[in-house]
């Protein structure tokens, strides 16, 4: 069961969680944005993708009090077309701008890998960080794919080593399903 209530300037959250065939996945929005999508769990030391799983809803924290959660809405579709298809074609869903430091190397690296690499392809650290504008800052890529708060729709999944092995995601924690997503997309045989 969601467990967190995050503060915005734009209005109250509300938390989600929603089966996906890589397990539960919480979202979190506020009216303007969302604040977090991520999986539920700590690791994927049990990880056991389900294909014939649907993307739904199964619990909220807060009922519906008048606001309208469209951000959670369009993140719950891009969701179900993503574990159908490609989503090249899908708008990405709303994220709220309080999730952001403006001018930050974390904040560049995460809108230029959104908006670069599109589904089925992988970038290396270090070319990331020259889209960026340093090519040296691999590791600060590194430490912004590690704190990305939107799994998925922000792809830190499809960040690479430049020698081409997976590297982490979560820290080390979810590499079995950072393969998992890679081999899904076609990214990777």
């Amino acid at each position: 069961m969601p467990q967190r209530k995050i503060i915005c300037k734009y209005g109250p959250t509300n938390s989600y969680i929603v089966s996906s065939p890589i397990g539960d996945v919480e979202i979190i929005s506020c009216p303007k944005g969302l604040h977090s999508v991520k999986q539920v769990g700590d690791t994927d030391e049990y990880f056991s993708p389900d294909t014939g799983v649907n993307v739904d809803v199964k619990f909220q924290l807060y009922k519906d009090n008048g606001y309208t959660y469209k951000p959670a809405i369009q993140c719950l579709e891009w969701l179900q077309f993503y574990f159908k298809s490609s989503v090249d074609q899908l708008k990405i869903p709303l994220l709220c701008q309080s999730i952001f430091t403006e001018g930050s190397f974390t904040s560049t690296a995460q809108k230029v890998l959104t908006e670069k690499v599109l589904y089925g392809q992988t970038i290396s650290y270090k070319n990331l960080a020259a889209l960026c504008g340093n090519e040296k800052a691999c590791r600060a890529v590194g430490m912004a794919m590690r704190n990305n708060p939107i799994s998925f729709i922000v792809p830190c999944h499809r960040v690479i080593t430049h020698s081409g092995h997976l590297g982490n995601y979560s820290g080390g924690h979810k590499n079995k399903i950072k393969q998992w997503l890679l081999t899904h997309e076609n990214a990777i045989p």
